[in-house]
């Protein structure tokens, strides 16, 4: 199993997407169709006007080989856990599930950040909290157990930018990344960022400003043979979790 969390600014659209590519199981504090939901989280967010990127996005998918062992119910109480997890569980949420009984089913959870008390949610080091609850989860249903591989080799070469509006797009280059399992996600994200991709026989990106720049010329990993890679990074660990572990017995 793995989760991915990002923090957004773009809440409608969130929940229209997963609207439109899969169906509503679950809901805490809100209720109704994704323009009657993103109206009551409106709501809640405002309480905190301080906080930009006040909704939370979460996706969570099994490994293709556990096909068929979570039912709807099953993904309903692992949202609730997640939020209880992250620390959003009195906050209003709204849960989608995405290819269902398919090798690549997984749930998106649509959240406030914003408690009751005003304050936002802390998103830092959730990285390693979705860590660890994957690996709660994958032993409460029987799943595959996943072993994250962390990038241990990094490139030596510093490469100073000079354009200063570089940094801030290859930052939502990255978290884009961060978010997306397809080239469709990754596209959706950026939009949603301000950023248009063009793509071709290679990769461009143009700003806010409507600066067009290349993506090798951001980030040489950003070229569109990298950002693919990037892309398949999960697929790829997967694949090498596979080659060095025996299946599990259940």
């Amino acid at each position: 199993m793995i989760a991915k969390l990002e923090s957004v600014a773009y809440l409608k659209n969130c929940l229209a997407y997963c609207e439109r590519g899969g169906e509503l199981i679950a809901t805490n504090k809100c209720i109704g169709n994704s323009s009657q939901i993103s109206s009551q989280m409106e709501r809640n967010n405002a309480l905190n006007d301080r906080c930009l990127k006040n909704t939370f996005h979460i996706k969570i998918r099994i490994a293709p080989e556990d096909k068929g062992k979570l039912n709807t119910q099953d993904w309903i109480d692992i949202s609730n856990k997640y939020a209880n997890k992250i620390g959003f569980q009195n906050n209003p949420y709204a849960t989608y599930i995405h290819e269902e009984n398919s090798d690549k089913e997984h749930i998106h959870i649509i959240g406030s950040r914003i408690k009751p008390n005003n304050k936002a949610v802390n998103d830092s080091y959730t990285h390693y909290k979705n860590m660890d609850f994957c690996r709660e989860i994958e032993k409460t249903y029987k799943l595959r157990q996943v072993k994250r591989v962390l990038e241990t080799v990094k490139n030596q070469e510093v490469f100073v930018k000079g354009d200063k509006r570089i940094l801030p797009l290859e930052e939502k280059i990255a978290s884009a990344i961060k978010q997306s399992d397809s080239f469709e996600d990754f596209e959706f994200h950026l939009k949603n960022m301000g950023i248009k991709t063009k793509k071709g026989r290679g990769i461009g990106f143009t700003d806010e400003k409507g600066v067009y720049f290349k993506g090798s010329d951001i980030d040489r990993k950003y070229s569109l043979k990298g950002i693919e890679k990037l892309l398949s990074y999960e697929q790829q660990e997967k694949h090498m979790n596979t080659r060095g572990n025996p299946n599990l017995k259940r």
